[in-house]
């Protein structure tokens, strides 16, 4: 969708207020008319020019941002690009294209400060989608898929002894040393990391880490040189994982858990190094 159509979106899904305090609307002007300075995002109520909760700044999401980047195949990442795959915003479904042979997608009219998860289709692989990441000023140019064919996703569940539950979300990341890509070849991981997550699962979820062979592994206590870890068949509902290694500074990874839905926060804006 252009930029202009997305700002009319923008301004039916998020009218400003300007509130002198958390529940009382003055005014509403549009988001994306120019009246962005010091007004906020108000709930429906405030919309209809009555009291409402001031929910956040909406200068915060005022700059045009891209999002773009590649779908490809689990463990053939640099090579197994996915072409004719439907790619949706979760936070916009009206956002759609399809990827084309070289795996790539581009979207546009998406702001900064705006949450962004993508969600990819295609009858060879399992529903999936992205983490979930807060757009910056300058956009994202490196969002990955990293996809699993259906055959090897079965394969997968049986070695951990697992029956994916419709009902239910499978999670995974990649604890990705400083500068790993799936873009790349070898291993990107890095070793000797712990994951927690909030809020808390119970451990018969998880974690299960990789092993160097790109297994799941139940007897590991923390990661190889793969990187990888998983939940399985986790409630639906919002996570913030969390790692953990002596003398290293990890970022946290947001998940968007879907029933039926695999999440994976691939290389290079899953749980990674700083």
């Amino acid at each position: 969708m252009k930029l202009l159509a997305r700002l009319a979106v923008l301004g039916s899904l998020w009218p400003c207020c300007g509130c002198s305090d958390d529940s009382a609307a003055t005014e509403n002007p549009k988001c994306g008319d120019g009246k962005l300075a010091g007004s906020e995002v108000c709930d429906d109520g405030a919309a209809n020019g009555e009291p409402g909760k001031c929910l956040a700044d909406c200068s915060a999401m005022s700059a045009p941002a891209i999002v773009k980047g590649v779908a490809a195949i689990f463990n053939d990442a640099v090579n197994g690009r996915i072409a004719d795959a439907k790619i949706s915003v979760l936070e916009h479904p009206e956002l759609t294209m399809t990827t084309q042979a070289d795996g790539l997608f581009e979207f546009d009219g998406l702001y900064s400060g705006e949450e962004v998860t993508l969600v990819l289709e295609h009858q060879n692989f399992p529903l999936i989608q992205t983490g979930t990441h807060t757009i910056p000023p300058d956009g994202i140019d490196d969002l990955t898929f990293q996809v699993p064919t259906k055959p090897i996703y079965t394969a997968l569940a049986s070695i951990v002894q697992v029956t994916p539950d419709p009902s239910k979300c499978q999670m995974v990341t990649t604890i990705t040393r400083k500068g790993g890509t799936i873009l790349a070849p070898g291993a990107h991981g890095e070793a000797g990391a712990t994951v927690s997550v909030t809020p808390e699962i119970a451990s018969e979820h998880g974690p299960i880490y990789f092993n160097a062979s790109v297994i799941p592994d139940k007897t590991l206590e923390e990661s190889s040189e793969d990187g990888g870890v998983l939940f399985t068949n986790v409630e639906p509902g919002e996570y913030v994982w969390s790692g953990h290694k002596v003398g290293a500074t990890l970022t946290s990874v947001k998940f968007k858990c879907r029933a039926g839905v695999l999440v994976n926060a691939s290389p290079p804006r899953g749980m990674n190094v700083q």
